[in-house]
């Protein structure tokens, strides 16, 4: 039997939830994640070397991040940032593709069976939001 992809509710526990900012999908290439998500959903699930290695000064890991519902998959690098959260480099091609907003929210999970990080837009923001 071949290996399937983790779905968002099998990964129950595990998911990190950002809602996301005009940052995240206008005016640069990242996405943040706070330090403190990333250090309790993902370290625990990757090991100790590759998270330390993250935690390295001017260090990055090259990370696989498959969108659920399109099926593509984007690498992006994972550095820490100045403040200790950990930005995604490479994110801005995708919200440029789905259209993304201000106040929508996406979330993210590890795939065990493939080695990616997982994501997928959780809630559409509404024009309540935006004002």
């Amino acid at each position: 039997m071949g290996k399937k992809d983790v779905s968002y509710t099998q990964a129950e526990g595990w998911h990190i939830t950002i809602t996301l900012t005009e940052s995240d999908i206008c005016s640069s290439d990242t996405i943040t994640i706070p330090k403190e998500l990333v250090e309790a959903k993902l370290f625990p699930l990757w090991g100790v070397k590759r998270s330390a290695g993250l935690l390295e000064p001017n260090s990055f890991e090259m990370v696989q991040l498959y969108e659920y519902e399109s099926k593509i998959t984007t690498a992006v690098a994972m550095k820490r940032d100045e403040n200790g959260n950990f930005k995604l480099h490479g994110w801005s091609t995708i919200p440029r593709k789905r259209n993304f907003r201000k106040g929508d929210v996406v979330v993210f999970w590890w795939d065990k069976n493939y080695g990616r990080l997982n994501f997928e837009l959780l809630m559409i923001a509404n024009d309540s939001f935006l004002t």
